[in-house]
């Protein structure tokens, strides 16, 4: 690879070409949708707190199959990748903000903020490391690479959708970093949408369509780089993140559109049966997350903790929400009133989120044919 800028090798299939042109229409659509400031605002930390989720599972953090299973070192994980995703949405809105070699090693060093010192978050690994079966380049290349690598990032690939994909398979390659390599390259792929006209309105979680095909995921990345880092063809892991990135894509669209219309329902129906506005704001949210406490009335109604307990009294007695728990622990699930508004036929009940699929991608992909 050149030592002046990277040049990454691909082939653009005409099938792949067309996924790209409907992803570039999907972000325009989300663009378009219409939504509240607060109600954006309500699911962007949403979101924030599932890719961090998502992010540290992928790593093997509280997963079904976890390599960290220490709750202290999960909880850590978790605020870490928070924080990090907090830097990354900033910086999103920094366009002067050059994505340089210091941007990529603080996304690091926020993902292993409070890890040991030993760890070097956001300094390039003294060593040689190794991933499954792959071995990265020699430490003393690293600099080099990395120079070369936010060169090509600073003066515009072809396309910033391939281009964030490529920043992804590209630093974990290079993997300069003792720890952290992988979130570091989900959090540079979503800083490189993000910054870029295809934003998402920073509501796509990669992070959460990656963790859904975890295996398929790494496969995808092993299958491309090979055992050793050298040249390689990046074109099967942009089949691949085209894919995913039009699947995610999707589900953000039906997502928006569905709490979009439930959320007109819930005004509408509560209109007629001494709802008020803030009410129906948190049976949206109720909605979309399965389950709603006090503080979470108060921000999203903006009131006080006892306008906030008389109010989720009211909708206790009204039907439209029930309460579990004692005091200390109460939270409150939906009714079936909250059904009958927004279906007219009341046997037709919404998924919980606990219920929907978190991934609906292609069959062949979820039997990992």
């Amino acid at each position: 690879m050149s030592s002046q800028i990277f040049r990454p090798t691909y082939d653009l299939s005409p099938g792949m070409q067309v996924q790209l042109r409907e992803i570039e229409q999907k972000a325009w659509l989300i663009e378009k949708m219409l939504l509240m400031p607060k109600y954006e605002a309500w699911i962007q930390r949403e979101v924030s707190i599932e890719r961090a989720s998502a992010t540290t599972k992928i790593e093997g953090f509280g997963d079904d199959e976890a390599q960290v299973s220490d709750s202290k070192l999960i909880d850590q994980a978790n605020e870490n990748a928070l924080r990090a995703y907090e830097f990354i949405d900033y910086l999103s809105d920094l366009k002067d903000q050059s994505l340089d070699e210091l941007v990529v090693r603080q996304i690091n060093r926020e993902f292993l903020h409070g890890t040991p010192a030993t760890l070097t978050p956001g300094i390039y690994r003294k060593g040689q490391n190794t991933v499954g079966g792959y071995t990265p380049p020699n430490q003393g290349d690293v600099p080099q690479l990395m120079r070369a690598f936010v060169s090509w990032l600073q003066h515009g690939p072809d396309h910033v959708i391939l281009a964030a994909g490529l920043a992804h398979l590209h630093l974990v390659a290079i993997h300069p970093f003792w720890d952290g390599n992988g979130r570091t390259a989900r959090g540079l792929e979503a800083l490189v949408l993000q910054r870029s006209e295809f934003h998402f309105k920073k509501l796509l979680s990669m992070e959460r369509a990656f963790l859904k095909v975890r295996a398929h995921y790494f496969a995808a990345i092993e299958r491309t780089l090979g055992a050793t880092f050298g040249e390689y063809d990046a074109t099967p892991w942009l089949e691949f993140y085209l894919m995913m990135l039009g699947i995610e894509a999707d589900r953000l669209i039906s997502q928006l559109t569905t709490w979009h219309q439930n959320l007109e329902k819930l005004h509408k129906a509560g209109g007629g049966l001494g709802l008020l506005n803030r009410q129906a704001d948190a049976l949206s949210f109720l909605i979309r997350t399965g389950r709603l406490t006090r503080s979470d009335y108060m921000d999203i109604a903006g009131v006080s903790a006892v306008t906030a307990s008389r109010d989720l009294k009211d909708l206790v007695g009204k039907g439209w929400i029930l309460a579990k728990g004692a005091t200390a622990s109460r939270h409150y699930l939906p009714a079936d009133q909250i059904h009958e508004a927004i279906h007219e036929d009341s046997s037709e009940k919404p998924a919980m989120p606990e219920q929907i699929p978190l991934f609906d991608g292609p069959e062949e992909v979820q039997q990992g044919k």
